[in-house]
C-alpha cells in the first residue's frame, strides 16, 4: 500500500466528513457480503454529530490509507461500547476491496490491547471474520438468531381475532407521553439483557427520528385495574415493531423489533398475544415477511416463536477471549 503505513486511530465521535465515509464503507461491505457489518446502535452513534454525541463509553477506531490527512480514505472501522467496563463490545468491519492486507488483523489487535475482555460481533458468521477472530484464539461465547415467518401466501396464517385477558387493552405509543413509562418497564423485562435492557431515553429518541419509526406499530398493552404513578393505566407489556423502505422490486420485510412483558405480568398470556397483535399490524400495512432476533440459548422465546410459524434464516455470533486470556 503507497504512502504511510496505516495506523488505527480512536476517536471518542466521528466528524462528519468521518461519519459520512465510515457509513458508506458499511453499505459496501453489506453489498458484498449480503449481511450489515454493523449493528443499528453502532450506525446511529456513527451518525451523531460531535456537539450531540454524549455517549462517553463509547470509541470509534478507523484506518485511513493516508493517517491525518484530510480527504484520507476510510480501509477500515471499529466501534466499541465500554459503557459497561466489565462487558465491552464492539463490531469490526473492512472495505471489501482491501481485504487480505493485515488490515483486519490490525484493527482486532489494537482492540484486544485496550479493551481485553472485549466481546466481538461477527454478523451472518462470515468465514473470514470467522478465520480472523479464531486466529487470535476467541471463542464463540454467544448466538443471535434471526427468525422468520411469511405474512403473505399460502403459509401465512394468523388469528382474525387476538383476544388479551380480561382487564387488559391495547392502545399505540404516544410521542412525547409514554416514553418514561415504556423505558421503566423495558428496562425490567430485559434486566439480564446486555444491550436492550440499557436502552435510555437518548437512545428512543434516536429511534423515533428515523425514517421507519411510526407510533402506529409500537403497541403498548396496558392494565386497566392498576395504575402507574401518574394515575395511567400501567404498562404491562409491548410490541414495538419495525418497517424499512424496501429496496426497489424487493419484497417487504417487517421486524418484530422489540417484545417485552413486565415481570409481574408474566404467564398471562401477554407476550404471545401482544405478538399476534403486532404481526397483524405489519400484515395490514403491507408487510410480506417478519422477522425477528433472539439469543440462541433462550430455548422458551425460540420455542414461542417457532409455534408462531418462525424458522431460523440467519445467525450472528459472538466472540471472546477464552478463559486462558482473560
Amino acid at each position: 500500500m503507497p504512502g504511510q503505513s496505516p495506523i488505527v486511530e480512536e476517536l471518542p465521535s466521528l466528524p462528519p466528513r468521518l461519519s459520512g465515509d465510515v457509513l458508506a464503507l458499511a453499505v459496501r461491505a453489506a453489498q458484498h457480503d449480503g449481511v450489515r457489518p454493523l449493528s443499528e446502535q453502532t450506525v446511529l452513534q456513527a451518525r451523531r454529530l460531535p456537539e450531540e454525541d454524549s455517549t462517553a463509553g463509547s470509541t470509534h477506531l478507523v484506518v485511513t490509507d493516508r493517517p491525518g490527512e484530510l480527504g484520507a480514505k476510510v480501509l477500515a472501522y471499529g466501534h466499541v461500547d465500554h459503557s459497561d467496563p466489565d462487558a465491552p463490545s464492539g463490531e469490526l468491519v473492512v472495505d471489501p476491496a482491501h481485504r487480505r492486507q493485515g488490515l483486519g488483523g490490525m484493527l482486532l489487535d489494537h482492540v484486544l490491547r485496550g479493551w481485553p475482555r472485549v466481546r466481538l460481533w461477527s454478523h451472518g458468521d462470515l468465514q473470514d471474520a470467522r478465520r480472523l477472530y479464531t486466529s487470535r484464539r476467541l471463542e464463540v461465547v454467544r448466538e443471535l438468531w434471526q427468525m422468520s415467518r411469511p405474512l403473505d401466501g399460502e403459509w401465512a396464517e394468523l388469528p382474525d381475532h387476538v383476544e388479551l385477558p380480561e382487564g387488559f387493552a391495547v392502545r399505540t405509543f404516544r410521542v412525547g407521553e409514554d416514553e418514561e413509562a415504556w423505558l421503566a418497564v423495558n428496562a425490567r423485562a430485559f434486566a439480564q439483557h446486555p444491550e436492550q435492557g440499557r436502552t435510555t431515553i437518548t437512545d428512543l429518541r434516536d429511534r423515533q427520528q428515523e425514517p421507519w419509526f411510526d407510533p402506529q406499530g409500537f403497541l403498548l398493552v396496558e392494565d386497566l385495574e392498576q395504575t402507574d404513578p401518574d394515575g395511567r393505566p400501567r404498562l404491562a407489556a409491548f410490541h414495538w415493531t419495525k418497517v424499512e423502505p424496501p429496496q426497489a422490486g424487493g419484497p417487504v420485510t417487517g421486524e418484530v423489533y422489540v417484545v417485552g412483558v413486565d415481570p409481574d405480568y408474566q404467564g398471562r398470556g401477554l407476550g404471545r398475544a401482544v405478538t399476534l397483535l403486532g404481526l397483524q399490524h405489519l400484515r395490514a400495512v403491507g408487510v410480506d415477511t417478519a422477522e425477528l432476533y433472539v439469543d440462541g440459548d433462550n430455548a422458551a422465546a425460540i420455542a414461542t416463536y417457532s409455534h408462531l410459524g418462525f424458522e431460523r434464516s440467519a445467525v450472528d455470533v459472538m466472540y471472546a477471549a477464552g478463559a486462558d486470556r482473560s
